[in-house]
């Protein structure tokens, strides 16, 4: 590849590849309007020089009918070639979305949690859309002007050659005006982007919290921010296209000068008698066909200046690798072996971030009711997501049922390590759609007996209206209860071998917490429960309870010892249960 082609467009020369043929019959139909474009100064200069003089109104007829049918030949192709085009711009923007998109899917836990949700989503419109209407108008365009200005150079080069060295000179001004806006352009076209993707963000924070903003009385200050983002947006797209508008000023100017030149030498040769006026006209449309393509090109490379930015930031996204990745070794997840989860010399930190969790030694047997308890930002849900392979420790292992998790399949580790975080994540479909993410075949009276389970069966008209009602986006239709009973429902039509519940009952009554967290054992016999709660009184049916406490374990034993020790899960226990269930205990 010629390394003075920006790498921008060496990219989208790459994507464009897939959809060649559309380009190639694209190419087809342009390049015989550009031999249709030729004939027609050639008929007009026959007529003027030669049919007009004479007075002969048949060959004038000839002349006027041939002139329209190069006319409306050359716009039925260049129609069927803009055709041709669009179809290449909608295949090339539905592969990049679509690449796009799975690449999203494959990004670990640390990449959307750190994320904005409008800038991840802003490369999926917008930038999407230039890039494929560039990448299939770029490639015609190229070749479509190097046709036309090829053809029409040596038309002009056979027609009048002095003339067309008059012309020259003014090429090399074209190419010094074109590398001189481009930093600018793209200078500017990054600060739109960047404009935009803190839009995007913000409108998508603004719209998903309303409720929380009216509560708060923050509708004025939200309205101050919006107005600040949109006007430095509106700033930044005025400031390139002041920079596009004196970039085709300085082009068209150019092309002036071009013409000017043109009309003076010629009309001198006309009054000199070395140059008939049919030869004039002829030659000023082959000059006005020569710096068409030309402008075109100018308004093409200022538009894709601003296209560049786009790549730039769909390359960005694409050049992330994904933290969790399955090894080329990875095996399926152990089947016949007990599913013990064993930690060793453990020690994880978040970046930019001064905690670390560090546990030397854990096991927790198959089959175990575990707990994790403590107070804020000891480490639980950490603990929690590394179990589940949504984070990989800094150092140390994590190993289920004798293997080392990053040595698992991640889609097979996925099926039997199931994580249910404290807001589950509800789609707008129905409340059997919502619950069959957990199996995808689950039968109508499977969806039942779990509803039943989870206590789904009663509660509200909208539940009470069968499995097939909508739930609205977020599942709003729900209560925030109902909404994690959904959660874990669907935790529970999965059958793992392992359930992690972070926090995922925090939303349910005392008593009903204690209630599922009772039955999961007779529900998924045999599957290893793991319990983050800050509710300790509802935690009687677990037979083990391990505290943390500023990343590293301080007690680990059964509830009945730990209270009985006066240590730290004897004052959390204290401090949070109410009275009744103080003496219950």
């Amino acid at each position: 590849m010629i390394s003075w082609i920006p790498s921008e467009m060496r990219w989208l020369f790459r994507q464009v590849r897939p959809f060649l043929r559309w380009h190639i019959a694209s190419f087809l139909c342009m390049s015989v309007g550009s031999f249709l474009a030729l004939l027609s100064p050639l008929v007009l200069k026959w007529m003027i020089d030669v049919v007009l003089p004479g007075r002969r109104v048949g060959l004038l007829v000839a002349a006027v009918v041939l002139i329209f049918l190069c006319h409306q030949g050359r716009a039925v192709l260049t129609t069927g070639g803009g055709y041709l085009t669009m179809l290449a711009a909608q295949q090339l923007a539905l592969a990049l979305r679509m690449r796009l998109l799975r690449h999203l899917d494959t990004l670990s836990a640390d990449y959307h949690e750190g994320t904005p949700v409008g800038a991840s989503m802003y490369p999926l419109k917008d930038p999407i859309d230039e890039i494929s209407f560039l990448g299939s108008d770029l490639v015609p365009s190229i070749l479509r002007t190097l046709l036309a200005t090829l053809l029409t150079l040596g038309a002009m080069l056979i027609l009048n050659p002095r003339m067309t060295l008059v012309v020259l000179p003014l090429i090399p001004v074209f190419v010094f005006t074109r590398k001189h806006f481009r930093n600018r352009l793209e200078r500017d076209s990054e600060t739109v982007q960047q404009n935009q993707v803190a839009w995007s963000s913000f409108l998508q924070e603004h719209l998903s919290s309303i409720i929380a903003i009216q509560l708060l009385r923050r509708e004025q200050r939200q309205e101050r921010t919006a107005f600040c983002l949109l006007g430095a947006s509106v700033r930044s797209l005025t400031r390139l296209f002041r920079t596009g508008v004196w970039f085709t000023f300085f082009t068209s100017l150019t092309i002036g000068l071009a013409m000017s030149g043109v009309i003076g030498y010629g009309g001198w040769s006309v009054l000199e008698g070395t140059l008939t006026v049919g030869g004039l006209v002829a030659f000023y449309t082959y000059l006005a066909q020569l710096f068409e393509p030309l402008s075109g090109v100018a308004e093409t490379y200022a538009r894709a200046q601003k296209t560049f930015a786009s790549i730039r930031r769909v390359q960005s996204v694409l050049a992330l690798e994904p933290a969790i990745k399955t090894c080329p070794t990875a095996i399926k997840f152990p089947e016949n072996r007990p599913w013990t989860i064993q930690l060793a010399d453990v020690r994880f930190g978040y970046p930019k971030s001064d905690g670390l969790l560090c546990i030397p030694r854990l096991e927790i047997p198959a089959g175990d009711q575990v707990a994790i308890v403590g107070e804020n930002g000891a480490g639980k849900s950490t603990l929690a997501k590394l179990i589940a392979r949504l984070y990989d420790v800094d150092s140390g292992s994590i190993s289920v049922a004798g293997q080392d998790v990053r040595e698992i399949e991640i889609e097979s580790l996925r099926e039997q390590v199931c994580y249910v975080p404290p807001h589950p994540v509800l789609f707008d479909t129905t409340l059997a759609g919502n619950l069959r993410l957990g199996k995808g075949t689950a039968s109508e009276s499977e969806l039942k007996e779990v509803m039943d389970y989870v206590g789904l069966a009663t509660g509200s008209s909208a539940l009470r209206e069968g499995l097939n009602r909508r739930i609205g986006p977020g599942g709003h239709q729900l209560s925030g209860g109902q909404r994690q009973r959904v959660g874990i429902g669907r935790a529970i039509l999965q059958r793992p071998r392992i359930l992690i519940l972070d926090e995922a009952t925090s939303s349910l009554d005392a008593g009903s917490e204690r209630q599922l967290l009772s039955s999961l054992r007779r529900i998924l016999p045999g599957t290893t429960i793991v319990v983050v709660s800050h509710r300790l009184s509802a935690l009687h049916c677990v037979n083990r309870v391990i505290v943390l406490d500023a990343g590293r374990i301080v007690e680990d034993d059964v509830p009945a010892a730990l209270l009985a020790n006066s240590g730290a899960y004897s004052r959390l226990f204290t401090a949070g249960a109410p009275p009744c269930a103080l003496v219950a205990e």
